[in-house]
């Protein structure tokens, strides 16, 4: 009698779920594989890169997650080391970051990523932040005067004026300083013109400029200031001239005695010669003694123009004679300060006198105040 297997009967279902546990199960460890035999070549990659001495620096990096407000810490950064090439060029090296230590972000930053400067809150810049490099801000004390009547403005440009005593006695103007810049009037550091609402011109006062030097102009207006009297003065912002000039009282005394001495020429019938006394026509020894020509009147009665010197025979020489010779003494003892003298004869001073009227006596005078 033959053995009977027993017939199994197989579930279909059953077999395609094992089979497709199998598949899954073999594709998760083939992609695992995967993975790994990847990580291990970019490991690898990038310990080839480090070997080859490539520049690294170090930046500062989030220790955390920072949302938009978070202020950065030393507890919320970090310095790590990163390959020179794979920053961004506004990224915060750790060496750096004490300056913006303090600031808040204004934008998410994740944990592990460099910080940017763009991250971060930007500040304004203080007065010194305006200044640039080898330039130096100096402020002076000023009034109303020196401020053209408060009109200096920010940005403008002024030359500066030193009056200070002479060596040899007075006082003396000379330009100091060319096309200095204002940076502030006051505490202002804006031209109203630049303001948000210019409109109206405002009435502002200021007792300081504070003007941009380099070190050396600083420390000669810091000594110009002890040496004599400073004046400031408004200038075109266009205008690059630049003059130079020396004024004094006695350059002022000498005009104005030229000028009268022209206004008299100019009114006076007769003709006259001017003496000059101290080698120049204009100085702080100068002496001048206007004589009149004698008969320069006779020539010219209707016109006024004197006769050019010598002149010919007055037409009166006892008389014209005369005349000049007292016209000459009192000038010439105006010049002197001294007593003018006794008038003499028409007849003495006639034969003492030479073709030009001066006697021996008007000529010694002459003589003496030339020699003074």
């Amino acid at each position: 009698m033959g053995l009977k297997l027993p017939s199994l009967r197989i579930n279909r279902t059953w077999m395609m779920l094992l089979a497709a546990i199998g598949l899954a199960l073999l594709a998760t460890f083939l992609t695992t594989r995967y993975l790994a035999s990847r990580e291990a070549s970019i490991a690898a990659e990038v310990a080839a890169r480090t070997q080859k001495g490539g520049p690294r620096v170090a930046v500062a990096v989030a220790t955390r997650d920072m949302q938009i407000g978070m202020v950065l810490t030393d507890q919320t950064v970090a310095a790590r080391e990163v390959a020179s090439d794979l920053i961004y060029p506004n990224a915060i090296l750790a060496d750096d970051f004490d300056k913006y230590k303090g600031q808040a972000l204004i934008r998410s930053v994740l944990k592990g990523r460099p910080l940017l400067k763009t991250d971060l809150k930007p500040e304004v810049a203080d007065f010194s932040g305006t200044l640039a490099d080898g330039i130096r801000a100096i402020t002076v004390d000023i009034d109303e005067l020196n401020a053209v009547a408060h009109m200096v403005q920010p940005g403008n440009r002024v030359d500066l004026m030193l009056a200070m005593q002479r060596e040899e006695g007075g006082q003396t103007v000379v330009p100091f300083m060319d096309r200095m810049k204002v940076l502030a009037t006051g505490q202002r550091v804006v031209h109203e013109s630049d303001e948000k609402t210019p409109g109206s011109r405002k009435s502002s006062t200021y007792s300081t400029l504070t003007l941009e030097v380099t070190p050396s102009q600083a420390a000669r207006l810091t000594l110009a200031q002890n040496i004599g009297k400073l004046r400031y003065v408004l200038r075109n912002e266009k205008d690059e001239g630049s003059v130079d000039f020396s004024v004094n009282a006695q350059n002022i005394f000498d005009e104005i005695s030229q000028r009268a001495r022209n206004a008299k020429r100019s009114t006076t019938l007769a003709g006259v010669v001017e003496y000059i006394i101290g080698g120049q026509r204009s100085g702080p020894s100068l002496k001048a003694v206007d004589v009149p020509v004698p008969g320069a009147a006779d020539y010219a009665p209707a016109t006024g123009v004197p006769p050019l010197v010598p002149a010919i025979e007055p037409r009166k020489p006892a008389a014209a004679a005369a005349a000049a010779g007292a016209a000459a003494a009192a000038a010439v003892s105006a010049a002197t300060g001294a007593a003018p003298a006794a008038p003499a004869t028409a007849t003495a001073t006639t034969a003492a006198s030479d073709a030009s009227g001066l006697t021996p006596a008007m000529k010694a005078e002459l003589k003496t105040l030339i020699e003074k």
